[in-house]
C-alpha cells in the first residue's frame, strides 16, 4: 500500500506539472508525427508499388503495427537508464539510498510519471487519425483484442522498465553506460519493428525478436497481426519469462550496488 500510494503521488505531481509546462508534449506528438509519419507514407507508397500485398501483409497491419512502436516509445520508459548514470555520477545515489522509500520503485514511478501525460495524448490524437486516415483491420475488431492488448502493454512496458533499470545500474561500475545503452537502444528498435515492420522479417531475424527480451519489450507491435489470434497466450509467456529472469538480475545487480555505495561512500 505505501509503494502504491507514493506511486500515485509522484505520478500525479508529474502528470500536473506537464500539463501546466507542455513543452514535452508538443516535442512528443511533433517526433510521433514526424518519424511515424514519413515512414507510413514511404510503406504506403511501397505497398502500392506491389499492388497492395508484400510478405501476405497488407498495408492497414503494418500500419498500426509500426504506429504502435512508435507511441510507445512516447512513453519514454528508456529514459530511466539516464536518471539512474545521472544518480551515480552526482553522488545523489547516496541521498536517496538513505531515504524510507525503495530507490528502484522511486525512480520507476518517476519515470512513469514523466512520460504519461505525453504518452496518453499523443497516443489518443494518433489513434484517432489512424481510424479516420487508414481505418481498423480486422483483427482489431474482434472481442478478444482489447483486454490482450492491455495485458501485453503491461508487460512491454514491466519488462522495457527492466531491461533499461539494468543498463542504468551498470553506471555503479562502469559509470558512463551510454555505449551499453546505445547498443541495447538500437536492439529494441531493430528488434521492436520500427522501422521493418515484424511481419516483414526475415525469419531468423522474427525468431530473434520473438526469443530476445529486446523483441519481448516490443509485443504491442504483434498484437495487430492476425497470428496474435492463436499466439497472445505463448507471448505474453515469454514476456513473463523475462520478466521473472531479468527481474533477478535487477535484485541481484542493485544489491551488489548497494554494497559499493556503502564501501565507497561511507
Amino acid at each position: 500500500m505505501k509503494v502504491a500510494r507514493l506511486g500515485n503521488k509522484i505520478v500525479g505531481t508529474l502528470v500536473k506539472d506537464r500539463m501546466q509546462y507542455p513543452g514535452r508534449l508538443v516535442a512528443d506528438t511533433f517526433s510521433l508525427i514526424a518519424r511515424c509519419g514519413i515512414l507510413l507514407t514511404l510503406y504506403w507508397y511501397v505497398y502500392q508499388l506491389e499492388g497492395g500485398t508484400v510478405n501476405g501483409t497488407t498495408y492497414a497491419f503494418v500500419a498500426w503495427s509500426m504506429f504502435f512502436y512508435f507511441a510507445f516509445s512516447t512513453f519514454r520508459l528508456r529514459g530511466i537508464s539516464n536518471l539512474i548514470m545521472q544518480d551515480v555520477k552526482s553522488g545523489n545515489v547516496e541521498v536517496l539510498f538513505s531515504k524510507p522509500v525503495s530507490y528502484l520503485g522511486y525512480r520507476t514511478w518517476w519515470q512513469i510519471g514523466t512520460g504519461m501525460y505525453s504518452f496518453l495524448v499523443a497516443s489518443l490524437l494518433g489513434t484517432a487519425v489512424m481510424v479516420l486516415v487508414i481505418g481498423l483491420p480486422p483483427t482489431m475488431t474482434t472481442a478478444m483484442f482489447l483486454p490482450t492488448f492491455v495485458l501485453v502493454f503491461l508487460g512491454a512496458s514491466i519488462l522495457t522498465l527492466i531491461v533499461y533499470t539494468i543498463v542504468g545500474l551498470l553506471a555503479f561500475w562502469i559509470e558512463d553506460i551510454a555505449p551499453v545503452f546505445g547498443v541495447v537502444d538500437k536492439s529494441v528498435m531493430i528488434l521492436g519493428g520500427s522501422y521493418l515492420p515484424v511481419a516483414l522479417f526475415p525469419n531468423f531475424l522474427y525468431k530473434i525478436a520473438l526469443y530476445s527480451p529486446f523483441g519481448a519489450s516490443q509485443f504491442v507491435t504483434h498484437t495487430v497481426y492476425e497470428s496474435w489470434q492463436t499466439d497472445w497466450y505463448a507471448l505474453i509467456g515469454i514476456q513473463v519469462f523475462w520478466i521473472l529472469l531479468l527481474g533477478v538480475v535487477v535484485v541481484t545487480m542493485f544489491a551488489g550496488a548497494k554494497k559499493k555505495v556503502s564501501i565507497n561512500g561511507g
